[in-house]
């Protein structure tokens, strides 16, 4: 049609409803509705219109409900509407709308209903919404809102629904009772931690954590025999990773605080200093920790591969002071390159930067290289160094020990190798292949960010020090693999006792055994804490000179 001619509907004065949809429309001319002074529903629904301007709807006095959805919109006059005092619902939805003036909805005291999802604006008049205290419904899902304040939506009494494109928008509108999304899988309207199951994860792995990193770093200090530089890295290792561990329990303590309206509190939280402090915390706890595994496997490389002794413990010391210098330096710079805007750490209520949800958020460059530069060039170098040790080792290991001994001590050395290395992996190759997916703009689901950050990053900080400690030549694994070494004979020894109770009593192994047998291996059994039949103790007498048999050769763990 183009265009409707002058005086298109004279006569009907008393019309109240007109559709005129599909019409392929492009200009609305005044005088076209100048005898629709009652109409009160205007449906203009998929039309080709660019321009609405001032007067072109001053004649419809009683009009309640216009839409303009699905059309070409480019432009709408700010006063456009200033006639239309009655109007309860207007819908611009779908249209090439790039931005909207201040007073376009301006004395539109009884306007119940807006619709402007789905166009191309980037920012929004602060004043666009003021003095609707009618309005019921605002839908501006598919905007993104680059300058959304909390001011836009404050005047607004009466809001009950509210529509975004990003569940993070929903912060800016604290006191309305609907937001939609309604949850970026983490978080939701009603708690930090959206899923049961995810709140009581996080303090499972943060007293975890914790526990774990507090029991290593307390035996590396009391113990004296252990090698004094591994023993100093592992200190480290260890405080550093604590520090994920109180990352998390703020996290599940906040969690609790924020119980069923977190919504009232997600802007001022994430707008915060604590919610930076908090995030600062988490990446100088990964980021150290990276880079104290990295030096760690460089070191062990390096002893391996030139026969050289191990730094002294004052070497030791200036590196560990520039991994935490780097560490920090990663943590803080982007706050401060970016001083006035902490959307860094605030992209979400967790205020950790892995930036998934919003790939392109302020500083994704800067997350990006962090965690697919620094991290995984990280992980590649202990994968690669680890497995060259192995291929080391085991050439050594070929020319200078019993062919019998061959097979068993390269399975050894390859599990404990195998879990250093499956740890780095568990972390990291997950984080980086999501993070790539995020970047080329795969969707990602809603769920996958709170498992990455309550599951999946902190395993390096829950498993690193027990690994380390239970893969090195230390006098707790050493105790350890002896207590366990020791049950087993004993119940191995006793099902042989239980087994020679049925057969005859002239059994050559029970006729064999010496008084002197006996009494050790009642000691034996005793100071593991067993108390058995008189036979029983007869059977267990090996099981001292187990406990001083010769240890495997580890002293490149």
């Amino acid at each position: 049609m183009g265009i409707l001619p002058p005086g298109a509907f004279y006569g009907y004065t008393n019309l109240t409803s007109l559709t005129l949809k599909y019409n392929r429309l492009e200009v609305l001319d005044i005088d076209v509705f100048e005898d629709l002074r009652l109409l009160e529903i205007l449906d203009l629904k998929r039309n080709q219109i660019e321009v609405i301007h001032a007067d072109t709807f001053e004649n419809l006095l009683n009009l309640e409900a216009l839409i303009l959805r699905e059309n070409h919109l480019m432009d709408v006059h700010e006063e456009a509407f200033r006639y239309n005092t009655k109007m309860l619902e207007i819908d611009l939805a779908v249209n090439f709308l790039t931005f909207v003036r201040p007073g376009l909805f301006h004395g539109l005291r009884n306007l119940k209903k807006i619709d402007l999802s789905a166009n191309a604006i980037k920012t929004l008049p602060v004043t666009l919404f003021h003095n609707l205290r009618s309005l019921n419904s605002l839908n501006l899902s598919g905007v993104e809102i680059n300058n959304i304040e909390i001011r836009h939506f404050r005047h607004l009494p009466k809001l009950e629904f509210i529509y975004f494109k990003k569940f993070q928008y929903c912060s800016y509108a604290p006191y309305v009772r609907i937001c939609a999304p309604k949850t970026d899988g983490l978080s939701s309207t009603e708690h930090l931690l959206v899923w049961p199951v995810l709140r009581l994860s996080v303090w499972v792995v943060a007293l975890t954590t914790c526990a774990g990193n507090s029991v290593v770093l307390a035996w590396r200090l009391l113990s004296k025999k252990e090698d004094r530089v591994l023993s100093l890295f592992i200190r480290n290792l260890s405080v550093a990773d604590f520090l994920m561990g109180v990352y998390l329990v703020t996290v599940g303590s906040l969690d609790v605080a924020f119980r069923d309206e977190y919504n009232k509190h997600a802007h001022q939280w994430m707008s915060s200093w604590h919610c930076t402090l908090c995030g600062l915390l988490a990446m100088v706890s990964c980021e150290v920790s990276v880079l104290i595994l990295s030096l760690i496997t460089v070191e062990r490389y390096r002893c391996i591969k030139t026969n050289v002794r191990a730094v002294t413990v004052t070497a030791a010391r200036y590196c560990l002071a520039i991994v935490w210098l780097l560490g920090l330096g990663l943590a803080v710079f982007p706050v401060v390159k970016w001083p006035q805007q902490r959307a860094f750490y605030s992209s979400n209520g967790l205020c950790f930067p892995l930036h998934i949800d919003d790939p392109f958020m302020l500083g994704w460059e800067y997350s990006a290289f962090v965690f697919l530069g620094v991290n995984f060039f990280a992980m590649v170098l202990i994968m690669g160094l680890y497995l060259s040790m192995f291929t080391i080792i085991r050439e050594d290991r070929q020319r200078a020990r019993p062919v019998t001994m061959k097979k068993q001590e390269d399975v050894v050395l390859a599990l404990r190798f195998f879990f250093i290395v499956l740890t780095d992996c568990l972390c990291w190759i997950p984080i980086v292949i999501i993070k790539i997916l995020a970047l080329c703009e795969v969707r990602i689901s809603e769920n996958v960010y709170a498992w990455v950050v309550v599951f999946i990053l902190p395993i390096n900080s829950a498993l690193n020090p027990v690994i380390y400690t239970l893969a090195a030549p230390t006098e707790l694994r050493r105790r350890i693999e002896r207590f366990s070494q020791r049950i087993l004979k004993c119940h191995k020894q006793i099902e042989c006792m239980l087994t020679s109770n049925r057969t005859p009593r002239s059994s050559v192994a029970t006729q064999s055994l010496t008084g002197t047998d006996i009494a050790s291996a009642s000691t034996d059994c005793t100071s593991a804490g067993g108390s058995y039949h008189p036979m029983a103790r007869q059977s267990i007498a090996a099981i001292h000179e187990l406990s001083e048999s010769s240890e495997a050769d580890d002293t490149v763990l």
